[in-house]
């Protein structure tokens, strides 16, 4: 399968629309509809939804489109080891983080503290944790910042490095001083989508349940941000991360809830059997909130 049909399906399902997505690959509109309806060929499924000027993902398309993007992301990796095998640098770093590791600073803050002292060079993949697990597996990933560890065994170490707790974020015309669960049961909410984290979706479900309600999760988005802005339109009330707070608008409320077992947890993983000292100087410039095991 041509490395470059995954490239345009993967742009098109990012920008559904052909000729947004042929100007960024520059080409024009013809040739990339053209290489869609070769790959879809070449799988024998339909990928896309045809909906006037745009295309939307079928599930079976994005399904796909979980696999193809951790292996372009790896493609480009390689591409740019092999590379930079001719450069001087100390070594290459390449570490998988969520979001949450960037919010909390815990990513950005153990960078600048080796940077200025170390001819590293890092590359930083945003990801989410199966994915980060599955290339740490294939050596794809030198150290991964995800909220779940892969098991604990013989081919891994881990610290933990971020527990936070999480927030309420309720539209200011419709805040609620001491939010119960019965009032927080009559509510519109809003949450990543279910496909991009299946695990972060069980437990806050699992969470809810557990404190006696059921959110009505009305609108799915990619990430805090994007859940922070429909807040803040009125949309309906999400969970953030506390170190998202800062980044809250006026337009909101903020409440924490004692009643509520839910919060965020972040680990550094990496292989046991790889000793160079990049990682371990990365490792040591995290926070140490746990022992390593």
């Amino acid at each position: 399968m041509d490395i470059k049909l995954l490239r345009s399906f993967a742009t098109v399902a990012l920008l559904e629309h052909v000729g947004q997505a042929a100007e960024k690959l520059h080409i024009s509109a013809s040739p990339l509809s053209r290489q869609i309806q070769q790959l879809e060929s070449e799988l024998g499924i339909t990928l896309f939804h045809r909906e006037k000027k745009r295309l939307r993902l079928t599930e079976a398309g994005r399904k796909f489109l979980d696999e193809v993007t951790p292996f372009l992301q790896h493609h480009a990796r390689l591409t740019d080891y092999g590379r930079s095998l001719t450069q001087t640098a100390k070594g290459r770093l390449d570490i998988g983080y969520v979001e949450a590791a960037i919010h909390s600073r815990i990513l950005p803050d153990a960078i600048a503290r080796i940077d200025q002292q170390s001819g590293t060079a890092i590359h930083l993949h945003a990801m989410r944790s199966q994915q980060q697990r599955e290339l740490l597996e294939e050596r794809a990933l030198d150290v991964a910042l995800l909220h779940t560890p892969p098991e604990k065994g013989d081919w891994f170490l881990q610290k933990k490095v971020l527990t936070e707790p999480i927030l309420l974020v309720m539209p200011k015309a419709q805040t609620i001083a001491t939010p119960t669960p019965a009032d927080l049961q009559k509510q519109r909410w809003i949450a990543d989508h279910a496909h991009l984290n299946p695990a972060a979706r069980a437990r806050l479900l699992a969470a809810c349940e557990q404190a006696g309600f059921q959110p009505d999760i009305t609108f799915e988005v990619n990430g805090p941000l994007a859940a922070l802005a429909c807040v803040e339109a009125g949309l309906g009330f999400t969970f953030i991360q506390q170190s998202l707070a800062s980044r809250v608008a006026d337009t909101v409320s903020l409440v924490m809830l004692p009643w509520l077992p839910l919060e965020i947890t972040l680990y550094a993983v990496w292989r046991k059997d790889d000793n160079r000292p990049q990682i371990r100087e990365f490792i040591d410039a995290l926070p140490r909130r746990d022992a390593l095991t």
